[in-house]
C-alpha cells in the first residue's frame, strides 16, 4: 500500500511528465495548422500545382515576413536576397509543388505518410554526419512511426 507521501510524488511525477512548456504549445498549435493546411492543400489538389505553389507561397512568405517585423528582424543585406529566394524555392517551393503533384496521383493519405518519412531521413543524417547518439527511446518512436507509416500507406 502507498503512503501518502509516495502517493504524492508519484502525482506529482504524473503532472510533471504532462506539463507543456511555451515551446511544446507552439509545436504543438503548428502541427494542427499543419494538418488544416493539408486538409485545403487536398480540397485543391486537382488544380495546377505551380498555381497552389505560387498561392502558398506568397502566403506563407508574407506571413513570415510579417512575424519577423512584428519580432523585430530586420531586412537581410540585398548581397543575400538571392541566396534566401533560392533557398526558399528549393526548400519550399518544390517541395510543396511535389506534394501537392503526389496527392493528386496517389492520395492525400498516402502523400502525407511519405512525406512524415522526412524527420526519419533528418534523423538518420544527425546520426551519420553529426555522430547524435541512439537512444532507445529514439529507436522505440523510430519503430512506433514506422509501423504507423506502414499501416497508413496500406
Amino acid at each position: 500500500m502507498l503512503s501518502l507521501d509516495t502517493a504524492n510524488e508519484n502525482s506529482l511525477m504524473f503532472e510533471d511528465a504532462l506539463s507543456f512548456s511555451r515551446g511544446s504549445l507552439f509545436v504543438l498549435g503548428a502541427t494542427i495548422c499543419w494538418g488544416f493546411e493539408n486538409n485545403c492543400t487536398r480540397q485543391i489538389a486537382n488544380r495546377d500545382p505551380m498555381e497552389i505553389v505560387t498561392i502558398k507561397g506568397f502566403g506563407s512568405g508574407l506571413g513570415a515576413l510579417a512575424i519577423a517585423f512584428a519580432i523585430g528582424e530586420q531586412l537581410p543585406d540585398i548581397k543575400n536576397i538571392f541566396i534566401i529566394v533560392m533557398l526558399g524555392y528549393i526548400a519550399y517551393g518544390l517541395s510543396i509543388y511535389s506534394y501537392t503533384y503526389a496527392q493528386r496521383t496517389i492520395g492525400a493519405a498516402r502523400t502525407s505518410t511519405y512525406y512524415a518519412l522526412a524527420p526519419f531521413i533528418g534523423a538518420l543524417l544527425s546520426i551519420i554526419l553529426l555522430r547524435e547518439p541512439v537512444t532507445m527511446t529514439f529507436v522505440a518512436a523510430s519503430v512506433i512511426m514506422a509501423i504507423g507509416c506502414w499501416i497508413a500507406t496500406k
